[in-house]
């Protein structure tokens, strides 16, 4: 965890929120990026909930903006199914997941190379939201759900 933070939001504990877009379907598939620095969790919630499974279907936040692939929450989805991901400080990632859920497979991701699930590790949006919340805040998985 960091000290004396000199972000705006001493609760955030995020460098980085970045954001993958694609064209709409039936149109060339072209790829946009777009990347907020300290974001506030208003725009992180809004983007959140915003998500597209194939227009906006991938999320990250990352705790050190230079570093992807650790320390780094990852959303994959939209449309009412996300899945949940953590990357630690040795890139090992750990998925959210729901032991008592179904386990037939949903579709997450639609575009470009498309992401398939187990729906017990997929999420509704409010519980994505409260997984996304807690790691914005303390950088770490949220203790009430199930990780592996």
């Amino acid at each position: 965890s960091r000290t004396k933070s000199k972000r705006p939001d001493p609760f955030n504990l995020i460098a980085a929120l970045l954001l993958t877009h694609y064209s709409p379907p039936g149109t060339v598939t072209r790829t946009r990026l777009e990347t907020f620095v300290d974001p506030k969790w208003e725009i992180v919630e809004r983007e959140l909930r915003s998500m597209d499974s194939y227009e906006k279907p991938l999320l990250d936040l990352l705790q050190h903006k230079d570093l992807p692939g650790a320390n780094m929450l990852s959303v994959t989805g939209g449309n009412g199914v996300f899945h949940v991901q953590i990357a630690d400080a040795q890139m090992n990632w750990h998925q959210a997941f729901d032991p008592e859920g179904p386990s037939d497979t949903v579709e997450v991701w639609r575009s470009d190379q498309g992401f398939e699930a187990p729906q017990n590790w997929t999420w509704s949006i409010d519980d994505a939201a409260t997984l996304v919340r807690y790691y914005y805040q303390h950088g770490k998985p949220h203790p009430d759900y199930n990780w592996l």
